[in-house]
């Protein structure tokens, strides 16, 4: 079963473009993309070989690539909306809702936007 995966590394890591020739090669799914800053792909199993890129699994949070295009991801899963992740997050998450009237606050304020 698929899984959702973040590679990181140093900005010059040559893995990103070993990363960037497999997904034009169509052997690697990129759902996000902050070129040379981090990946998130979906993978049955852990990517491994991109030399100088870590992978683990992403943190629950609001991933926004550099066109200002956000991502929601909790528990590994993509979400539809800011409201859904503030939902996601917990009580703490749909407290501060309430005290701000705005999910994107909230998740700045929480420290969830990558």
């Amino acid at each position: 079963m698929a899984k959702l995966w973040i590679l990181r590394g140093a900005h010059e890591a040559p893995g990103w473009n070993q990363l960037r020739k497999k997904y034009e090669d169509e052997k690697v799914d990129i759902i996000h993309l902050d070129a040379k800053v981090w990946a998130i792909i979906d993978a049955e199993e852990e990517p491994t070989g991109y030399e100088g890129l870590s992978a683990s699994a992403p943190a629950d949070g609001m991933y926004i690539d550099p066109n200002g295009s956000p991502l929601y991801l909790a528990g590994g899963e993509i979400l539809t909306s800011a409201e859904a992740m503030v939902e996601a997050l917990g009580q703490e998450a749909q407290d501060a809702l309430q005290k701000t009237g705005d999910p994107q606050t909230v998740l700045e304020r929480l420290g969830k936007v990558y």
